[in-house]
């Protein structure tokens, strides 16, 4: 008899690379988007350089998708999934440092950050009901 219970580490990848995947299509081809989440010093600091570096996130971005759908395509273990569970961790630092360091984010920019946390605890969740290693 076929299991027919949905896999929790793979609608894990699956959800984190869809997320990933918005904001990666959003930094590489309409970065002016991500205004959003700037205050007018972060605006104003816009310069063909800082397009520049958007192009690059994004496709930095994208990357982690690719890996994260391929890795929902196979067999999950612990290791995988705290890894995995790792790089929101680490974006979410980033961003908190970001909102605490520079005048450039405004809180929008929380939201994302709450995200990524959330995968990041999720992540750490399913790798300790993990069978193997």
């Amino acid at each position: 008899m076929e299991n027919t219970q949905p896999n929790p580490s793979r609608i894990y990848f699956i959800a984190m690379g869809a997320f990933w995947l918005v904001f990666g299509l959003i930094a590489t081809f309409f970065p002016a988007l991500m205004n959003m989440y700037q205050t007018e010093a972060g605006i104003n600091a816009i310069t063909p350089y800082s397009n520049h570096v958007w192009l690059h996130e994004g496709f930095d971005i994208l990357s982690v998708s690719v890996l994260l759908f391929a890795l929902s395509r196979q067999a999950a273990n612990k290791t995988m999934i705290r890894a995995a569970a790792i790089v929101p961790l680490l974006v979410t630092i980033a961003i908190a440092t970001s909102l605490l360091t520079t005048d450039y984010w405004n809180k929008l920019f929380l939201f994302p950050g709450f995200c990524c946390l959330a995968f990041s605890v999720w992540g750490f969740k399913l790798a300790g009901k993990a069978t193997t290693n």
